[in-house]
């Protein structure tokens, strides 16, 4: 049954919509003559007690005063609780951070002192072993000079003995004298001063 109803309603033929009015109770304008009832009434101030004025703007100075400081106290309080849950979690954040780090920094570590000492360890065994090839070509090298000088003094020893063969003693005195009478030697030569021996032409001198 409402459907043939809001049918026909919807068939019915609408105008444009009225305004809606409200019973509303308004001010009267600045053109608004005065109302006859106030016409030569002049306005007084209600009187005020100079006591009572004095301790109401005491009480409202003093509320403002107290609501004030409330005020800032829970705005700062509020201010502070977010600054902690913020630097809580930065704070937190960082340690961490901070922890890693550590760990990564201490595992590198680790890992360059033992690679140092591997370098080490082995720049140590070739400088030993440099040490003891240098030791080796020193005693070498010694074992070959004192060679060398034991064979200089054997060519020495066996020089002088040829020449010992040659010595005047008292045994070969007279046989070496004998020996130097039958071959006689001239020493009558000259140098020039190129170099060169010049001997006489004739033979040497007899002696006087």
């Amino acid at each position: 049954m409402l459907r043939p109803l809001s049918y026909l309603g919807a068939r019915l033929p609408r105008g444009p919509p009225a305004p809606l009015l409200l019973p509303v109770r308004g001010r009267k304008t600045r053109h608004d003559p005065q109302a006859k009832s106030k016409v030569g009434r002049v306005a007084t101030p209600p009187a005020v007690d100079p006591t009572e004025f004095f301790v109401l703007t005491e009480r409202y100075r003093q509320y403002r005063q107290i609501v004030r400081a409330l005020r800032l106290e829970f705005v700062s309080e509020v201010r502070r609780k977010m600054h902690e849950a913020r630097v809580g979690v930065l704070a937190e954040r960082k340690a961490r951070e901070d922890a890693t780090e550590h760990r990564e920094l201490m595992a590198w570590n680790r890992a360059e002192n033992q690679r140092l000492h591997e370098l080490r360890m082995e720049r140590l065994r070739q400088e030993a072993r440099e040490q003891e090839q240098l030791q080796a070509e020193e005693k070498a090298r010694q074992a070959r000079e004192a060679q060398a000088r034991v064979q200089l003094k054997e060519q020495e020893v066996l020089q002088l003995q040829e020449e010992a063969k040659n010595f005047i003693t008292r045994e070969n005195l007279d046989a070496r004298i004998e020996e130097a009478l039958d071959s006689p030697k001239s020493y009558n030569w000259a140098i020039t001063r190129e170099g060169l021996v010049v001997r006489p032409q004739h033979g040497a001198p007899k002696a006087q």
